[in-house]
């Protein structure tokens, strides 16, 4: 039987889990084929040759080639760009693992988010402190609103988007600069009588910080992190329940 080319791609490393002696099962992040498993041949063995690269956080070119079974085989992987700023601040660190764990819980396999793909490159930028600077920052951008600001896009990009332009259970609309209650596991804003008769934890999330992430995600990195706690923690709510509902876990 023919093998098939292998076809370069960029990619990040969600997971790597060793293989036998010397081998390594990679999860990786590609641009244009989604999620994916493949097998790196003699990637942890002593004297391999650094055609593999398996470091998370940067941005890797890698050559992947198809076979029958459930895992392709992984020929190279070298780093595009790489982001070792991240390694000399271990918040931004934590992040942008909590990060690629989302990613990778969320993400069907073997379906191409470029838009997710896109996404994680920013926030990893932004974390960096390579990402071009936002209108209105004039100091280092908060990690969690970072964070924040690409939990709702995976949300928002899997199909699992927070309604906060009105009560995620009636419909009935949240007027523009109102305060309201968030809840991540109801899916969005939860007015005054739909949250007296749920259990789900809800937050009160101010109106302007609403209008502006309803309308850009992104706009939240000029708020501080005091300012998008509330928030925050509604969109970990929803993607751990959405974790949880396909089955994966998030792992500290």
């Amino acid at each position: 039987m023919r093998r098939a080319p292998a076809v370069s791609d960029r990619a990040f490393v969600l997971r790597v889990s060793p293989y036998g002696d010397a081998d390594a099962v990679v999860h990786l992040l590609t641009e244009r084929a989604g999620v994916i498993g493949a097998l790196a041949r003699r990637a942890r063995a002593p004297s391999a040759k650094r055609a593999i690269v398996l470091e998370p956080f940067h941005t890797l070119t890698v050559e992947v080639q198809a076979t029958s079974g459930e895992l392709a085989n992984l020929k190279s992987a070298t780093i595009a760009t790489a982001r070792t700023a991240l390694l000399e601040d271990p918040a931004r660190l934590d992040a942008a693992g909590l990060a690629t764990r989302w990613t990778r819980a969320l993400s069907p396999a073997h379906v191409p988010e470029p838009e997710v793909f896109a996404a994680l490159e920013r926030l990893l930028d932004d974390l960096a402190g390579a990402a071009a600077p936002i209108v209105g920052v004039t100091t280092p951008t908060p990690v969690e609103s970072a964070l924040t600001a690409f939990g709702l896009t995976l949300l928002d990009v899997l199909g699992y988007g927070l309604d906060l332009s009105g009560c995620a259970r009636c419909a009935r609309a949240r007027p523009e600069g109102r305060a309201a209650y968030v809840s991540g596991a109801g899916g969005g804003v939860a007015c005054e009588a739909c949250r007296r008769g749920a259990a789900t934890q809800a937050q009160l999330v101010s109106g302007a910080l609403l209008d502006r992430a309803m309308h850009d995600a992104r706009s939240l990195l000029s708020s501080t992190a005091e300012e998008v706690a509330p928030l925050a923690r509604a969109v970990r709510d929803a993607i751990d329940m959405r974790a949880r509902a396909v089955g994966a876990r998030i792992a500290p």
